[in-house]
């Protein structure tokens, strides 16, 4: 069973770096096949958009990970879940690397990705050990450590496809689960005490919790927002990159470098979260988004001053998606200590879920009105945010 550290609890330095790197390491697990299509593609002898399964089977497993593993942190069993998980991707990565055929490099690909839920199990359970007050802080070194996991995965696992072959790529994540689930066993605390584990009533707690707590709908509303205009951009940047400016896809992996920028801007922001407030943020973070969107729109001034303004944009609104979600999780982790995992399906889904809406509709926006309409989309997602933020700030969360 989950317990509340005291207000001024610190979580030892050496455990958190731990989590963090696995946490880090289980990001990546979802991210790094994407680097790999064309070589799997060549090497099994199947078309592209059939090697494409690879990229979208693990982030299915990981969408039902989240659904079904998830909750279990609730129990207090993070040291066994955690365990479990990584040997789980170890055994699969494993499988992936010597599959003959591709149904089963997807198969082995999909239960991969239903075993890399770590990083949505380790939040909770640093909220665990963290005292109340640096929770934003806590959350914040966690989500900036996730960020080069996802790059570096990504391009380690392209120079190891492009250099020998994409087979060593699931054999390294191997590796590293493998050493993740070692770190696990023997670095993480015994819990004191574990509850027993009813399967079925721990799939229905998310949805408890997100129709019992006001607190938790405001939080997966504001990221819901957020994210599906984040996704809805990406997802089209490339198209403008090429009409606009007459650039390839590789121009978007420059772009993609405003990620380095977000990983030393996040932790201040999770400072600035534990010093004010996580509803003062949100508002500082939504009139971000906005200005994002204007500055987006400078794309269709063309040439150097149209690409700089673009590039500018993408930053702000990726500063303001990341920042918003070590407001939002704070809010979240501060409702109710022993559900915390509930809480983040809950919230997790409805975020991945907009965001996936995000994508589809800002993709089809643009091949019907251009550009301008998706910044504006963004902008009218952060409004809706906002309108709500305002009128409800000052709610009762409990």
């Amino acid at each position: 069973m989950l317990t509340e550290a005291l207000p001024d609890a610190r979580p030892r330095t050496a455990l958190l770096g731990v989590l963090a790197v696995c946490s880090a390491v289980g990001v990546g697990m979802v991210y790094f096949p994407q680097a790999l299509l064309p070589y799997v593609a060549a090497s099994l002898q199947v078309s592209p958009a059939d090697a494409a399964l690879v990229v979208t089977a693990p982030q299915a497993g990981y969408a039902t990970g989240i659904l079904t593993v998830v909750p279990l942190g609730d129990t207090g069993a993070q040291r066994r879940l955690l365990t479990i998980l990584f040997s789980s991707v170890t055994i699969c990565a494993l499988t992936a690397a010597v599959a003959p055929s591709l149904p089963v490099l997807v198969l082995a690909s999909f239960l991969m990705g239903c075993a890399t839920v770590a990083s949505p199990v380790i939040g909770p359970y640093v909220a665990g050990m963290t005292g109340s007050r640096r929770l934003g802080s806590m959350n914040s070194i966690l989500l900036s450590v996730g960020i080069p996991g996802m790059i570096a995965s990504r391009a380690v696992a392209g120079y190891l496809g492009q250099e020998y072959s994409w087979r060593y790529a699931y054999f390294g994540a191997a590796v590293l689960a493998a050493l993740c689930a070692v770190v696990a066993w023997t670095r993480l605390p015994t819990p004191v005490s574990v509850e027993p584990v009813d399967f079925p009533r721990y799939l229905r707690r998310p949805l408890d919790q997100l129709r019992l707590r006001p607190g938790l709908r405001r939080s997966a509303f504001y990221q819901a927002c957020s994210f599906a205009g984040f996704t809805g951009t990406w997802a089209t940047l490339v198209l403008v990159l090429r009409d606009e400016f007459g650039l390839g896809a590789g121009a978007l992996g420059w772009v993609s470098l405003v990620a380095i920028a977000t990983m030393a801007v996040v932790p201040l922001i999770g400072r600035l979260v534990d010093r004010r407030s996580p509803d003062v943020v949100t508002s500082w973070i939504l009139a971000g988004t906005c200005v994002a969107a204007v500055l987006m729109l400078g794309a269709l001034l063309g040439g150097p001053v149209g690409l700089v303004l673009l590039v500018a944009g993408v930053l702000v609104l990726d500063v303001s998606m990341q920042s918003g979600m070590v407001a939002n999780v704070t809010r979240m982790y501060r409702l109710a200590p022993r559900s915390r995992s509930a809480m983040n399906t809950a919230y997790m889904v409805c975020a991945y879920g907009a965001g996936s809406l995000g994508s589809w509709a800002a993709v089809r926006l643009y091949q019907a009105l251009g550009w301008w309409a998706v910044p504006l989309f963004v902008a009218t997602l952060a409004g809706a945010a906002a309108m709500v933020h305002t009128r409800r700030t000052k709610e009762n969360e409990q």
